[in-house]
């Protein structure tokens, strides 16, 4: 009879001691999956809010890129306007004058690049402002499509050395704006 309370005693404690230990596992195991999870969305969201801040800074680079190469164009074209203006003028018979349906063609072009600057500068400002994550650097942004606007209306009035200074200001902002954002 020892025996067997001995034995019933010895089963019944180490019947217990596994049930207590796998319950310990599976315990650590959720809260360490949990932990997981956790800090996998944390990064994940990190990962994109960076993902769009640097997309934010591409898209105003190559705006920055798209202004200065139409600015340095933009001189030499002005200046042969004007210069062909000068010559048709004063009626000389030069290789740098032109038809005045060749100038008016010439103007017309001009204009309409300026003015797809300036959709493009709209563009770039309200994806900012869309954009929630993006919509912090705004600020720093903001004005550029009205300086794309002035220049068009400048140059739709002929004064062309002033729509190029426009257009040199928002490519300050722009620069301003991307070291702005970190």
């Amino acid at each position: 009879m020892k025996r067997a309370l001995v034995l019933t005693l010895i089963c019944t404690i180490l019947a217990s001691v596994p049930a207590n230990s796998q319950t310990k596992r599976k315990s650590t195991t959720k809260k360490r999956s949990t932990t997981q999870k956790a800090s996998t969305t944390t990064a994940s969201f990190e990962q994109k809010r960076l993902a769009e801040i640097k997309s934010g800074r591409e898209l105003i680079a190559s705006q920055i890129k798209v202004l200065t190469q139409f600015l340095y164009l933009f001189g030499n074209i002005y200046k042969s306007i004007e210069t062909a203006e000068q010559v048709n003028k004063n009626n000389e018979q030069t290789s740098v004058g032109m038809s005045s349906d060749r100038l008016a063609q010439n103007k017309a072009k001009l204009l309409e690049s300026i003015k797809n600057l300036r959709i493009a500068l709209e563009q770039l400002e309200s994806a900012f402002r869309l954009n929630p994550v993006l919509q912090t650097y705004y600020s720093k942004l903001a004005g550029v499509a009205k300086l794309g606007q002035t220049a068009e209306s400048q140059a739709a009035s002929g004064a062309f050395d002033q729509s190029g200074k426009s257009l040199l200001a928002a490519v300050g902002k722009l620069t301003d704006a991307l070291v702005a954002i970190v």
